[in-house]
């Protein structure tokens, strides 16, 4: 972790000076302050006596830190940490961070940082988003904090997340189990982790099945309303016969059903599909979507839980073990039954 010693030396200037303008005190020249702030970004440094008032000082506020990467913030999950965190009289921070790019390395930590200055005792990292290396690295100077939806061995009684692969394995087999064998795929986002760790399981309950899927039958989605109905439109332009439609995640799946019916198909007649997260819609669509239900909830429970044990040194119970379900309504066609 730098100290204030690294700062000084890589601006060139004295400790003084550097003092001088993280405490804003004293007569120091703007040549000079641009020179030391631009080292303490570099350093990623956090000054002493911030680090002490975070130990020193409760803000009485857990942050929450994600990126529109991940999708919209679930609003039922943010309910469920909110009213955890105000029963017990604390209060939520959530913030839209940055990612790190080769033009900007340092994004995500930056943002962080930015999230650490306004005043958090805790942070809940929502996603995988941002690196493994960055995590590990913030984690040194600020343990407090958990993952949600995301693994790091190192850290993992920090991290709160749930098999992807095998909710993407348990969707598959059920279209199979109906009978199904030409199934079209929307998938997630490939540039996140849990999107590819879900596809992946998709894909293996096809191939122990024997059931090959053409690649013309697969499509990166990114978990829209609107990519999921370019996504459907381009399958039907392609003109390949498919009895089933697995999707990434419930969005994407309302939108084919609607996309699907205004095509003058019959959804789950003509062509089968199934969802993934079990959002609060999912139920009142037209027809009602089978999916598969995520524990997201009880996984933000416990990870606002785990952080108001570690940092407010409450005894409340957190729970590790989040199995996925199975949720069969009307989306999905039986064609064992024909």
């Amino acid at each position: 972790m730098a100290t204030i010693n690294d700062v000084a030396r890589l601006a060139g200037v004295g400790i003084g000076s550097v003092s001088r303008v993280i405490n804003d005190k004293g007569s120091v020249s703007n040549k000079t302050k641009i020179k030391i702030n631009n080292a303490i970004k570099a350093l990623n440094y956090i000054p002493n006596n911030s680090a002490r008032s975070l130990v020193s000082k409760k803000f009485n506020t857990i942050g929450i830190w994600g990126t529109e990467l991940a999708g919209t913030f679930n609003s039922q999950t943010l309910r469920v940490i909110d009213h955890e965190l105000i029963y017990h009289k604390k209060h939520c921070l959530v913030t839209n961070g940055d990612i790190s790019s080769k033009a900007n390395p340092n994004a995500a930590i930056d943002s962080v940082n930015d999230l650490i200055k306004k005043g958090c005792d805790g942070i809940i990292f929502w996603g995988t988003d941002i690196s493994n290396f960055d995590i590990v690295f913030i984690e040194k100077y600020f343990p407090n904090m958990v993952l949600l939806n995301n693994l790091i061995e190192k850290i993992d009684e920090k991290c709160f997340y749930f098999d992807h692969y095998k909710a993407g394995y348990i969707a598959g087999q059920h279209l199979v189990d109906n009978g199904h064998k030409s199934i079209a795929c929307i998938t997630g986002d490939f540039q996140t982790e849990d999107g590819r760790i879900r596809h992946q399981g998709f894909i293996d309950s096809m191939k122990d099945n024997n059931i090959t899927i053409p690649s013309e039958l697969i499509i990166e989605g990114d978990y829209s309303f609107i990519k999921g109905q370019k996504a459907v439109m381009t399958l039907l332009k392609r003109n390949l016969d498919f009895t089933a439609l697995f999707c990434g995640n419930d969005q994407t799946a309302m939108s084919a059903i609607a996309t699907l019916n205004s095509s003058g198909f019959n959804v789950p007649n003509d062509i089968s599909v199934f969802g993934y997260d079990d959002n609060d819609i999912a139920p009142f669509t037209s027809p009602s979507l089978s999916t598969i239900r995520v524990p997201f909830n009880a996984m933000a429970l416990a990870a606002v839980r785990y952080l108001l044990n570690t940092c407010y040194d409450m005894q409340l119970s957190v729970e590790h073990n989040f199995p996925v379900e199975l949720i069969e309504r009307k989306s999905v066609r039986n064609l064992t039954l024909l």
